[in-house]
């Protein structure tokens, strides 16, 4: 049984979050699983499409975040793209400095915006420079 089934209260907590802090963003049904689509805007201005998309454990495990539009991959494989996993999920913490609980919502996609403020200055760097402390995506 999925998590929105089995806690239906869940899922209004859920709507209300984001239709507080995000009321741009949609509620999508996928297959078993419930995802978020919108646009959140950077420091800069810049507009990213994403997905925000529950795990079957929720709310034990985080909503895994992907970027849709405009994409943020590298074109060259000796220039990897910085804090996102193989699959296209971000990585939006680093291991230790915030742990994600049941009771957090997915309007944290407020740090979803916050991890493009990095990648737009790691882009403005030439691709040299990822401002924060890193970890190498391919071992975690």
């Amino acid at each position: 049984m999925a998590w929105y089934e089995y806690d239906p209260q869940r899922l209004l907590i859920e709507r209300k979050a984001m239709a507080l802090k995000f009321p741009q963003f949609q509620l999508l049904k996928r297959e078993d699983a419930f995802c978020w689509l919108g646009t959140p805007e950077s420091n800069r201005g810049n507009k990213y499409e994403i997905l925000v998309e529950y795990p079957e454990h929720f709310p034990n495990m985080a909503p895994s975040v992907f970027p849709v539009t405009p994409g943020v991959n590298s074109t060259d494989l000796t220039d990897q793209l910085k804090h996102h996993y193989p699959n296209g999920k971000l990585c939006l913490y680093y291991p230790g400095d915030r742990t994600f609980s049941n009771d957090t919502t997915a309007a944290t996609v407020v740090v979803t915006a916050a991890w493009f403020f990095p990648y737009e200055a790691w882009l403005e760097s030439g691709k040299r420079v990822w401002p924060g402390q890193e970890l190498d995506h391919m071992q975690i």
